[in-house]
């Protein structure tokens, strides 16, 4: 038996679907990962700028990264010809630099608006998952999204043990 047409495109069509939600909902599953929210839910502001001895990073270092590194991913699929940030100045906050409320909420809010617009893209069934992005090396927003969620994996599980060496973390 073989499938019509029309039959195999909208087979195609429920796949691609079901790729699309699953890549979304990856990045705020708790099954898999503690999610953003959760790990940077209710952090003392007096903790946000310390450094827990032997320990590279602040969590306010971390969330400058994430959110900067979303952003990165996010436009290297929405702007032609984009040209990636000098590593480490272009993604990485200077190590002395500290977080005022109102700054430490802006990057929060900041990481929640780059994430909310990189998934209504891959949602948007106007946009090409596979294809290459013009002037990316072969890139594909499918290969950017999923390098976005390894990255905020990865940064995320740092702030794990930040918050527990700071006290602020029960399992």
């Amino acid at each position: 038996m073989t499938l019509s047409s029309e039959s195999s495109h909208a087979n195609q069509a429920d796949v691609e679907a079901v790729i699309r939600q699953q890549l979304v909902a990856s990045f705020h599953d708790e099954r898999v990962h503690a999610t953003f929210e959760k790990i940077f839910g209710d952090i003392p502001a007096n903790l946000r700028n310390t450094k827990p001895e032997g320990q590279s990073f602040t969590l306010w270092r971390l969330l400058v990264h994430l959110r900067l590194c979303v952003v990165d991913f996010l436009d290297a699929c929405r702007i032609p010809g984009y040209g990636e940030p000098s590593v480490p100045e272009g993604f990485w906050q200077d190590e002395h630099a500290v977080a005022d409320a109102a700054v430490w909420e802006e990057n929060l809010v900041g990481y929640h608006v780059a994430m909310r617009e990189f998934e209504a893209l891959i949602l948007d069934f106007s946009t090409d998952l596979f294809s290459p992005i013009p002037g990316r090396d072969g890139r594909t927003i499918l290969r950017q999204a999923r390098g976005c969620l390894d990255h905020s994996a990865y940064h995320l599980g740092q702030v794990l043990p930040l918050r527990r060496l700071l006290g602020i973390w029960a399992d």
